[in-house]
């Protein structure tokens, strides 16, 4: 997740009307200390001329992904979107996200939902918590063999409050805190850092500038959940962290959004994204935004072998607002803009959340797109994209039906298999339907042979 920002629009869905991620038990720390900063604008993304191939041409394709094993998980009939997903040192796999009641209209106690899965994909054990308001998980890490799952929790009287809880390998929860001020606070990932701490970035209110509007947050933790330091970024509007990544040598790369108009939409806000290269300690080394077009939307980041970065998320560069296009932007070591892909032409609104490297360099993408027009808009399918090293698209597989349907999370398992969380059946119309009865899933490939996907199937090649 990596990922909210995603973002997940099904995940905003039942955040805006149910409630999103937070914090649990622990006793309450007071407010991070917190150093604002303000850097200038970042230099602006020029739309590269005609000349440069942004709908790639497709190239020699490699074997198609094929399908191990898919499975779906339900919550006793409840609304459960999964959000991140981690491998364990012994191979077995920890799934995060949220849960509640359907339908959901303007407030409703949700919690995070937690599963464990064994190589195989069956369940080992699952874990509902809550506070009885507005809770949910949307990242997972590791801290040894044991577990950081990170969210949201609403704290009456405070509002929404970072949310940070340890597990353990038999599903016990070691601790748990929430960190945040008297407005509302945002986390979408947690990473680990080289040094043996943490990194947690995602979107403040109560710190930063505290015109209201919000700034990126990024807090330093100890392997304890202990406060380090907390910085915060303005980028000029209503701006949030989406994503982090690790980046050569002690430095870091952080992806952002910032809205300027219509910003509780979920289709039609105006938004440019932003990269900012970071030292060890928060310090911006190089900003970048992209702001041609009134949509542009950053969900998660990955390093590249070559020394660079690769970010995913969604544009309307080439569409007319409020449409988007999966969107592709790969940095080189100086990270600068080594190349852009913009995939449109699938359906009215696409967009990607994650992306792995292969090991011939090319990349998998999980992305979603709306194939079928209805007046309602709610049809989104999976998608999955193979690209070689240069962004051109090899092949894709789309799949899913009769309602909402996204590969929200995306990582490489040990056994050089991929795997893919999040969600199947989530209704986004009409009002009175959501989030309906969407349920966990996963599903994992190898890179072998011929894609066989279950339900409504296309191949765009």
């Amino acid at each position: 997740m990596k990922h909210m920002g995603r973002a997940m629009v099904l995940l905003l869905l039942l955040a805006t009307a149910c409630a999103t991620i937070a914090a649990a038990g622990g006793a309450r720390p007071g407010p991070p200390p917190t150093a604002t900063l303000t850097p200038a604008v970042p230099a602006p993304w020029t739309l590269p001329s005609s000349s440069t191939p942004l709908s790639p041409p497709r190239a020699t394709s490699p074997a198609a992904l094929s399908v191990v094993w898919e499975k779906r998980f339900d919550n006793n009939g409840k609304a459960d979107l999964a959000a991140d997903i981690v491998e364990t040192p012994d191979g077995d796999l920890v799934v995060v996200g949220v849960t509640g009641p359907t339908p959901c209209l303007l407030w409703c106690n949700t919690d995070g939902w937690i599963i464990k899965l064994n190589a195989r994909g069956e369940l080992l054990w699952a874990r509902q918590i809550g506070s009885g308001q507005a809770d949910s998980f949307n990242s997972v890490t590791l801290n040894g063999n044991h577990y950081w799952i990170t969210g949201t929790r609403y704290v009456f009287p405070y509002g929404y409050q970072a949310w940070l809880l340890e597990m353990a390998p038999d599903g016990s929860v070691v601790w748990e805190k929430t960190f945040g001020g008297n407005q509302d606070e945002f986390v979408v990932e947690t990473i680990p850092t080289p040094d043996g701490n943490f990194l947690m970035t995602g979107r403040t209110v109560s710190f930063g500038v505290q015109d209201g509007k919000g700034d990126v947050w990024l807090v330093k933790l100890n392997p304890n959940g202990e406060i380090i330091w907390s910085k915060t970024y303005d980028l000029g509007a209503e701006d949030g962290g989406t994503a982090l990544t690790p980046w050569g040598s002690n430095r870091y790369i952080l992806t952002a959004d910032t809205c300027t108009a219509d910003c509780r939409s979920i289709l039609t806000p105006h938004v440019f994204a932003s990269y900012l290269v970071l030292d060890a300690n928060g310090n911006i080394l190089k900003a970048q935004t992209f702001n041609e077009g009134p949509k542009n939307k950053f969900g998660s980041i990955i390093p590249t072998r070559d020394g660079g970065a690769v970010i995913v998320g969604g544009t309307s560069m080439q569409e007319t607002f409020p449409s988007e296009d999966a969107w592709i932007v790969k940095l080189d070591a100086n990270a600068d803009v080594a190349w852009m892909r913009i995939f449109n032409s699938r359906g009215r609104y696409d967009g990607a959340y994650d992306i792995v490297q292969m090991p011939d360099g090319g990349y998998v993408v999980s992305a979603y797109s709306q194939v079928y027009q209805t007046p309602e808009m709610n049809f989104d399918n999976f998608w999955i994209m193979r690209l070689n090293s240069a962004g051109e698209d090899l092949w894709s597989r789309i799949w899913g039906g009769p309602d909402n349907d996204d590969p929200v999370s995306m990582i490489r398992t040990s056994d050089g298999g991929i795997v893919a969380v999040g969600f199947m059946d989530a209704v986004s119309w009409p009002l009175d339907k959501i989030p309906g009865p969407s349920d966990f899933y996963v599903i994992k490939m190898t890179d072998t042979q011929a894609l066989f996907l279950p339900c409504v199937f296309r191949d765009f090649r």
